[in-house]
C-alpha cells in the first residue's frame, strides 16, 4: 500500500511538472510571437510613415523597394538582406527589452493557473 502511494505521488509530481512546463512553453511562445509581430508592425509603419500615412503612398513606397531590389545584382541583395535582417534583430531586441517584465512572468507558475 505505502509503495502503491508513493508511486502515484511520483506519478502526480511528474504531471504537475510536465503541465507547469507546457504552462512555461506556451507563454514564452506567446510571447515570442507578440515580440515578433510588434516588430514587423514597426516595419510597416516604417514604410506607411514614408507613403505619407496614405495607402497609395505606401504602395508606392513598396513598389520603389521591390524594382529596385529585383534590379540589383546578387551582392546587392545580400547586403541588403543583411542589412535588413540587422535591423529586424535590433528592433525585435529593443522590443524585448520594453516588454521584458512580461517574459520574467512568464516563467512563473502561480497557484492562479491551476
Amino acid at each position: 500500500m505505502v509503495g502503491s502511494w508513493a508511486r502515484r505521488s511520483t506519478a502526480a509530481r511528474r504531471k504537475q511538472a510536465a503541465q507547469d512546463l507546457l504552462v512555461i512553453a506556451l507563454r514564452l511562445s506567446g510571447w515570442l510571437a507578440t515580440s515578433a509581430l510588434a516588430t514587423l508592425g514597426i516595419a510597416t509603419l516604417f514604410f506607411l510613415v514614408l507613403g505619407g500615412f496614405t495607402l497609395d503612398g505606401l504602395m508606392l513606397q513598396l513598389d520603389n523597394l521591390a524594382s529596385r531590389f529585383v534590379a540589383a545584382d546578387t551582392a546587392r541583395r545580400d547586403q541588403f538582406a543583411a542589412i535588413s535582417f540587422g535591423v529586424m534583430l535590433t528592433g525585435f531586441v529593443l522590443i524585448a527589452f520594453f516588454r521584458r517584465a512580461s517574459l520574467i512572468s512568464a516563467f512563473l507558475v502561480a497557484g492562479d493557473d491551476q
